[in-house]
């Protein structure tokens, strides 16, 4: 059953994402000569060489086309639901880029705030619309696909998409627009990062005296498995019982709500884990 108030909350949140997004792009980075990640970056440095051939092409359409062959494959190796916001979130960008590029520098000549503030926005916008269930388009599907076939991190494929664009940017412009380039993409992948985590993994650890029922509610819910074992409180001597999971912290959110549906009282501690070895089910982002 649809909620549909989850859903609005969540179209919201990809419209106010994509919205700060395109504010560091076109008003921050672009206008400044500086150059962003993933599949806008690239349309970037392809609006610029077409530029120099006396051939120009709106940023926007062509942002729009890039992503055309990064959508069929999100459609097809990600969720649905995941498809279909990040399809409103691209033609949404096509828009604004088309129409709203900036010309002038918003901070004058100082690439370095340009380059730091651009980088903010777009690592905002990234952050939000990842942790709403959505994307931006571009690398952000393309390395969630990448992910889940390949069993890699999100981040060594974004930072290696980027990688390429940051050598392009060297061997292409001038050495300060690679090195502000730079700067604007760690600024970015901090942001994100603080944001949104991806598909790192946590161990969840639920200290509950309805162990079965908790249980239940996780098993019917989530595709991981659960350690269960019996424990006693110390100050009280009542019998509780211990469930511990490994899950993605995309998925959160909702087994903390799962777990106090059933025992609002339940006590939940949650830790990132470093290291697994074992076989883990590694869920989309729905």
């Amino acid at each position: 059953m649809i909620n549909f108030n989850l859903e609005i909350k969540r179209l919201c949140l990809v419209v106010a994402a994509t919205s700060i997004y395109i504010l560091g792009v076109a008003y921050f980075l672009v206008p400044a000569g500086l150059l962003t990640g993933g599949i806008t970056g690239f349309s970037i440095i392809i609006r610029m060489f077409l530029a120099k051939a006396d051939f120009n092409m709106n940023l926007g359409l062509m942002v729009f086309i890039l992503n055309v062959p990064i959508l069929i494959i999100g459609l097809r190796g990600v969720s649905r639901k995941f498809f279909y916001y990040t399809m409103i979130s691209i033609i949404l960008q096509a828009v604004l880029l088309g129409f709203f590029t900036g010309t002038e520098l918003m901070l004058g000549g100082d690439l370095l705030a340009n380059a730091i503030i651009g980088g903010m926005l777009v690592g905002a916008g990234s952050g939000i619309a990842l942790k709403s269930g959505a994307s931006l388009g571009g690398m952000d599907v393309l390395s969630q696909f990448l992910s889940l076939r390949k069993k890699t991190s999100v981040g060594l494929i974004n930072l290696t998409a980027n990688g390429v664009l940051l050598a392009i940017s060297i061997l292409f412009f001038e050495p300060d627009v690679a090195l502000y380039t730079l700067l604007g993409y760690i600024t970015m992948n901090i942001i994100v990062d603080k944001v949104h985590t991806g598909y790192k993994r946590v161990k969840v650890e639920i200290i509950t005296a309805t162990g079965e029922e908790v249980k239940a509610k996780l098993l019917s819910s989530y595709e991981h498995g659960i350690t269960m074992y019996d424990a006693v409180g110390a100050y009280t001597g009542d019998a509780k019982t211990v469930l511990t999971m490994v899950t993605q912290s995309h998925e959160v959110y909702d087994v903390k709500r799962s777990v106090l549906s059933v025992d609002e009282h339940a006590f939940i501690t949650i830790t990132p884990v470093r290291h697994l070895n074992g076989k883990f089910n590694q869920i989309i982002i729905k």
